[in-house]
């Protein structure tokens, strides 16, 4: 079953990893949180060197870009339907004046 921990738990036990104060298996044997699951939040917590985000950052970083993707899609769609009804103001104040006169 998959456990959930508040971030502020795993960003305490972050820090005493990376300050070098406790060894990942003692913080493991400590807290109760397996050896692995600390090792992953190190390494997600860490800034990537190629574009300066963590891992989880990239990741939310990514949802939003898809996000944005569907999105301008979606956009991309409705302004189509628009371009299909291409009449120009003149051509509209023709339609208008015809129906106008006889009515």
């Amino acid at each position: 079953m998959l456990k959930r921990y508040p971030t502020e738990f795993k960003q305490n036990i972050i820090d005493l990893y990376q300050h070098k104060i406790k060894s990942a298996p003692e913080l493991a044997k400590e807290y109760g949180v397996g050896y692995s699951t600390i090792l992953k939040w190190v390494s997600g917590s860490q800034k990537s060197p190629v574009n300066g985000l963590t891992a989880d950052e990239a990741k939310a970083q990514s949802k939003r870009i898809k996000r944005l993707e569907e999105e301008n899609l979606i956009l991309k769609k409705r302004w189509g339907c628009w371009q299909k009804i291409d009449l120009s103001i003149d051509q509209i104040k023709k339609v208008m004046l015809e129906t106008i006169l006889f009515r």
